[in-house]
């Protein structure tokens, strides 16, 4: 589902579908800008997952690879703000997870210990 705000949208992809489209080779940036203490209390990420801290996230924007669609890993209650800042500053093809990381972890998405 296509979110839009301002001519920017991001896709809103239900873990499921995301888990589907993973399995089948389709491949995403993943960045995990969780907070400090949600990335440490959950002890993992998604597999292939750059650590980028919301604070520190367009400072160290240049580690995001191009090239392919953008899966934002963030807080509830800011990953949408964060997507529209992300669109905003030249990403496109940005993605969250509807019900955010938990729910991803709910539906058997693969995850690595964090690094």
């Amino acid at each position: 589902m296509q979110v839009a705000q301002g001519g920017l949208a991001y896709t809103l992809i239900h873990p499921d579908e995301l888990r589907r489209r993973l399995a089948h080779g389709e491949r995403f940036s993943v960045v995990d800008a969780r907070s400090e203490g949600a990335w440490r209390a959950s002890g993992e990420t998604m597999v292939g997952a750059i650590r980028l801290p919301r604070d520190r996230l367009f400072a160290r924007k240049s580690e995001i690879p191009r090239g392919r669609a953008l899966l934002l890993l963030a807080d509830l209650p800011t990953q949408e703000e964060l997507a529209f800042d992300l669109l905003r500053d030249g990403f496109t093809d940005v993605f969250l997870i509807e019900g955010g990381f938990d729910a991803y972890v709910r539906a058997g998405g693969p995850t690595e210990p964090n690094r």
